[in-house]
């Protein structure tokens, strides 16, 4: 960019032809979205990208997408790909927007880095184009001009990303500091506010709030309740045990490919659980036995005890996570609903 002004979006250069070494723009794209989903947007280097392709130098990829520009272009595309839209406007314009919503809020989920992203580039790719010509349709079907139908469409985006923005700095943030999930952050905030707010104060209404956040139970089913005396849930899991900085993160899913002609290969990915293999670790190494004169089998059966208590945890982690995955879900909508209530009594 510099002195030179903007780069034009990539869908207005030329594909060059594939080589005969294998490498095309799809696999780069594909590559950048790995990168991307595991590292964030900081993550994202020509230098990266290539070293995850095997390729010689970073330069031999700006053949396919021209620059970093470019390849952002096709990675927003890309996850676009993953929102789905009816071929044309319904009689259930409300069901049909929410459902496009959820789809794209799932979407930013499963690529944080989108919400970051989207708004450095003009979304002129075929399916961010698809998705915005639904929802401009949708409204010009309800008789509205177009001027009317892009402040709607506007409105409706805007709520989207910034939703998907808030939730995607929060989970950074969490990463930073090490949390896994809400009871981790429930134990710091006990930490910093237990004891300090009082309902007398200028902010009463907030420290309600507070105290009720501090008070949920999280169960092993994802339920929550009041918390137990000791002020940890029945579902924290034990001081001392096995934590992955990342499992916080949402599990990725493969998105179609910037040209529709592929899907990232799942194997491609590491799973959300992935981290997980200390316990396993811990049961194969318990097993051994350390010197002659043990009761055979008795490493065994520590070791698979331990094994037990590891999957436990895990499987309480791993329900909690889709609990306050469910309860995010919930919240987005409602706010979407009540969007979707003021336009439609705007329209009545």
């Amino acid at each position: 960019m510099g002195d030179q002004g903007p780069t034009p979006p990539i869908w207005l250069l030329p594909e060059p032809p594939e080589r005969g070494w294998g490498l095309g723009r799809v696999d780069i794209v594909n590559a950048a979205v790995r990168l991307a989903d595991h590292g964030g947007a900081e993550a994202l280097t020509m230098r990266a990208v290539a070293k995850e392709l095997g390729a010689s130098t970073p330069m031999s990829l700006y053949r396919y997408v021209h620059s970093k520009d470019g390849l952002v272009d096709l990675m927003l595309d890309l996850a676009n790909s993953e929102v789905r839209t009816p071929e044309v406007p319904g009689e259930d314009w409300r069901g049909e927007l929410t459902a496009v919503a959820l789809d794209t809020w799932a979407m930013t989920k499963r690529h944080p880095w989108y919400a970051r992203l989207v708004h450095q580039r003009p979304p002129a790719g075929p399916n961010a184009s698809r998705r915005t010509e639904f929802v401009l349709a949708t409204f010009d079907r309800l008789g509205q001009d177009l001027a009317s139908a892009l402040g709607y469409a506007r409105l409706l985006d805007g709520y989207v990303i910034g939703q998907a923005l808030q939730w995607a700095e929060e989970r950074a943030m969490w990463q930073r500091n090490a949390f896994v999930d809400v009871v981790d952050v429930q134990r710091q905030a006990r930490a910093w506010f237990g004891g300090a707010a009082a309902e007398d104060g200028p902010y009463p209404l907030l420290v309600r709030v507070l105290e009720s956040f501090l008070a949920e139970r999280h169960d092993a089913d994802g339920e929550s309740g009041e918390a137990s005396a000791d002020g940890a849930g029945s579902g924290a899991e034990a001081e001392g045990s096995e934590r992955v900085a990342d499992a916080g993160e949402p599990g990725a899913r493969p998105g179609a490919d910037a040209a529709g002609t592929g899907r990232v290969a799942e194997a491609d990915r590491e799973g959300a659980g992935s981290g997980r293999t200390a316990g396993s670790g811990r049961a194969v190494g318990s097993g051994r036995t350390a010197g002659a004169g043990r009761v055979p089998g008795a490493g065994q059966t520590a070791g698979t005890g331990q094994a037990v208590l590891d999957q436990e945890s895990d499987a309480a982690a791993d329900a909690r996570k889709v609990g306050e995955a469910a309860a995010e879900d919930a919240q987005f909508r409602l706010g979407f609903e009540c969007l979707l209530d003021g336009i439609a009594a705007r329209l009545r």
